[in-house]
C-alpha cells in the first residue's frame, strides 16, 4: 500500500507558516486621551449669598452738653442674595499652573439699619419717649475687577486665589425725630458709588471640553464711610444750631458664590 507523501503545495504552505511566525508583531494601537487646556475665553453666571457687616453713628450738634443727648451708635448687618455675571480669560502657563483675569457684575437686595431711642444726659431721666433715631445701608450692585492665579492639583481642578478692586452702589439713609408737642425731624438719604477691595479663593472643575462649574468664597471691604451733618426741620423748639451728624464706616462682605463657565 503506498504512504501519503507530501506535495508540492503542502511544503510551500508549512514553509509560508514558519515564515510568518518569525515576522515581527507591531504593538496595538491605543486611544490617545487629550489633555484638557484651560487656556482662552470664559464667560458665565454665578449665585450666592452674602452676609453684610458695618456700623454708624449719630451725634447731638453742636454737642452733647447743647443738645442734651448722648451719641447713638449700632452695627448694621444683614444676610442676603447675591447674583451676577462674570468673565475673564485664563493661560495656562505650565502643566500645573494657571493665570488669568477676571470681571464681574453682582446684583443684591442687602439692606442693614438699626434702631436706637434719645438717652438723655440727665441724670434719672433715660430714655425720651417718643425719640428715634435710625440709620441704614443697602447695596443695589457689585462689581469686581481681579486677577487669579491656580494650581491644578489634577488636570481638570483648579484650586485659584483671587484678588483686586471692588465697586459698589451704595444707599445711605437716616433720620432723628422726637414726636410732637416739641418736634424734632432730621433726615437725610443719598446714593454713592464707593470704591474698595476683594479677596478669595475657590475651585473650579472642567466636567466636558468647553463647561466648568465652580465654588468661591469672596471677602470684600467697601469704603462705605461717610459722614453728613443735618438740621432740625420740625418746629421751633429746636432751632439751629441743634442738629444731628450721621456716619457709617467701612462695609465688610462676606460672600459664598457658585457658577458656571463656558469657555470659547
Amino acid at each position: 500500500m503506498r504512504r501519503p507523501t507530501l506535495g508540492i503545495v503542502g511544503a510551500v504552505c508549512i514553509a509560508s507558516i514558519a515564515s510568518a511566525a518569525d515576522l515581527p508583531v507591531k504593538a496595538p494601537i491605543m486611544p490617545v486621551t487629550p489633555v484638557y487646556s484651560w487656556t482662552g475665553f470664559y464667560l458665565g453666571g454665578h449665585v450666592g449669598g452674602l452676609f453684610t457687616n458695618g456700623s454708624g453713628q449719630s451725634d447731638p450738634l453742636p454737642n452733647v452738653p447743647f443738645f442734651g443727648i448722648f451719641p447713638i451708635s449700632g452695627n448694621m448687618n444683614d444676610a442676603a442674595f447675591v447674583g451676577g455675571v462674570h468673565a475673564g480669560y485664563n493661560w495656562q502657563v505650565s502643566p500645573s499652573w494657571v493665570v488669568g483675569i477676571e470681571a464681574d457684575w453682582s446684583w443684591t437686595d442687602a439692606e442693614a439699619s438699626f434702631d436706637r431711642p434719645w438717652v438723655s444726659i440727665v441724670a434719672g431721666v433715660g430714655v425720651r419717649p417718643g425719640t428715634v433715631t435710625s440709620m441704614s445701608i443697602g447695596l443695589d450692585w457689585l462689581a469686581t475687577a481681579r486677577g487669579r492665579i491656580g494650581y491644578l492639583i489634577t488636570p481638570t481642578a483648579l484650586l485659584y486665589f483671587t484678588g483686586g478692586a471692588a465697586l459698589a452702589d451704595v444707599a445711605y439713609s437716616a433720620s432723628a425725630t422726637n414726636e410732637p408737642p416739641s418736634t424734632y425731624i432730621a433726615s437725610t438719604s443719598f446714593k454713592k458709588t464707593v470704591g474698595g477691595y476683594v479677596l478669595g479663593g475657590g475651585i473650579e472643575w472642567a466636567l466636558w471640553s468647553r463647561w466648568s462649574l465652580r465654588t468661591e468664597y469672596l471677602f470684600y471691604r467697601l469704603n462705605t464711610d461717610n459722614g453728613v451733618a443735618t438740621f432740625n426741620i420740625g418746629s421751633g423748639a429746636f432751632p439751629p444750631p441743634l442738629g444731628t451728624g450721621f456716619a457709617w464706616n467701612d462695609t465688610d462682605i462676606h460672600a459664598l458664590r457658585f457658577g458656571a463657565s463656558y469657555r470659547f
